[in-house]
Parts: C-alpha cells; sequence; structure tokens
C-alpha cells in the first residue's frame, strides 16, 4: 500500500470515508460521524454503528495536514478490522507525533489538561524521598533536582516505575511498598526512573528510543544490578502466581 498524497482541503470525514472503502469497497456506508475532543493527549477512537462510522480524535489532530490524518485513517480502521496498518502509515503516524513541536504541544497540553495522581513519597515500608535523596548522592553528586515522587495506585507488576515529563513526576509501583521486597530492588526501579529524568527519550525521525546507549551505560553502574533485577524478577513472577491463583 502507498499512502496517496491527499488534498490538505480535503475534509477528515471525507478521508475516513475513503479509507473505509478500501478496506470494505462492497460495505455501504452512510456517512462519518468524527468529532474533535479536548483528551489530554494525541488519542483517537473508532467504532462502527449503524452503518456509520464514529470517530473520535483528540483536537491535537486538528493542525495534522491531510497525509497525517490519512495515515491515522488507515491505522484505525485496519486496527478496527484487526488487520495490521500498512508499514507507510505507522511511519507517517510516528514521523508527526515525533517533530519537536507536536512534541512540545502534546506536553504542553498534558500539563494544563491532564491529572496525575501523586500519593507522596512516604509509603508504608519505604520513603522514597529518603532513599532519592542517597542515590542522588551516590550516583548523581547531589545535582538532580528532586521530581514529585509517589506510589501507584494499583499494584501494577508490569509497570514497575515510570518517569512523567510532563508532571515531572516519578511514580514507582505499590507492588514495591512492602517490608518482604528488598531495598535494593526498590533503589533500583527509582535508580532507574532517575536515569528517564537524565536522559530524555531521543526522538529520530520516526524512531523514539527510550533506552539510549549513554542510558544503559551508566545503568550498569548501579551497584548489585544483577541482584535487583533477579529480586524483581522473582517478586512479579510471584505476583502473577498470586493474581491467577485467587
Amino acid at each position: 500500500m502507498q499512502l496517496q498524497t491527499a488534498l490538505f482541503i480535503e475534509p477528515a470525514e471525507e478521508i475516513f470515508a475513503r479509507i473505509f472503502r478500501e478496506y470494505r469497497p462492497r460495505t455501504p456506508l452512510a456517512g462519518v460521524d468524527l468529532a474533535f475532543k479536548r483528551y489530554a493527549n494525541a488519542n483517537s477512537a473508532i467504532a462502527w454503528r449503524d452503518s456509520r462510522l464514529a470517530v473520535k480524535l483528540s483536537d491535537l489532530w486538528q493542525g495534522a495536514p491531510a497525509p497525517v490524518v490519512e495515515a491515522l485513517a488507515h491505522i484505525l480502521i485496519a486496527k478496527m478490522f484487526r488487520k495490521a496498518p500498512p508499514a507507510d502509515a505507522s511511519t507517517a503516524y510516528r514521523r508527526w507525533l515525533n517533530r519537536k513541536e507536536v512534541r512540545h504541544t502534546m506536553q504542553l497540553v498534558k500539563q494544563t489538561r491532564g491529572r496525575k495522581y501523586v500519593s507522596g513519597p512516604a509509603g508504608k515500608a519505604w520513603n522514597l524521598e529518603t532513599i532519592f535523596g542517597e542515590l542522588n548522592g551516590k550516583y548523581f553528586g547531589n545535582l538532580m533536582a528532586r521530581p514529585d515522587l509517589g506510589w501507584s495506585r494499583r499494584p501494577s507488576r508490569t509497570t514497575l516505575g515510570h518517569y512523567d515529563p510532563s508532571h515531572h513526576a516519578i511514580i514507582l509501583s505499590s507492588l514495591l511498598d512492602d517490608p518482604a521486597v528488598s531495598r535494593l530492588a526498590v533503589e533500583y526501579v527509582l535508580y532507574h526512573e532517575m536515569l528517564h529524568l537524565k536522559h530524555p527519550v531521543d526522538h529520530r525521525a520516526a524512531r523514539r528510543r527510550v533506552h539510549t546507549r549513554p542510558f544503559r551505560d551508566e545503568e550498569k553502574l548501579f551497584e548489585g544490578l544483577a541482584e535487583a533485577k533477579e529480586a524483581l524478577k522473582r517478586l512479579c513472577a510471584s505476583a502473577h502466581s498470586h493474581y491467577w491463583s485467587a
């Protein structure tokens, strides 16, 4: 499949209708109901109801060129029919989202519209502020400004921690906030997220590199790295077993 060069004046509804007919040329299409929503990110959704396409897009897409909207239409409609989206559509989609000005706009929108729950650093077993201070002195020369620190509402075993640059916050899974979890494991997860703060995501065209070479090199400096990873592996395996046996 090769993306057509859609006219910039072609309405988004017509783009979605045209792409739909590429996938389902024999299926009657009564129309496209498209609405732009004030989402906190670039979310989008599509549904098929009563021979009509119902499309909801973040208002961030209102400023996108028609070829990019066409790429988004390919991705959404392909997924709706449980097909893999075309490679060139995925590339065009990622290239646009990775543009510096688009990322800047998305971050501002997330800051102003998004809500971030931050519990605070003090947990039941571990205090992230204390651990952050120790790691900051040991590995960063006390030069890292402390972000908001907190524990997740739910004990996720798939996301043990994440750094949110839009809200300048590090959140660790509450699964780790347990005296049975080794302090070394908690330290490593927090250290990992501190590295994300120091080494931002690298965007190059359609590529998005979360763990750059400087990031990986510095991660190896953590004392007890292998032991911490093994402890986390056992913890997640145990949590998975408990989850399915409940």
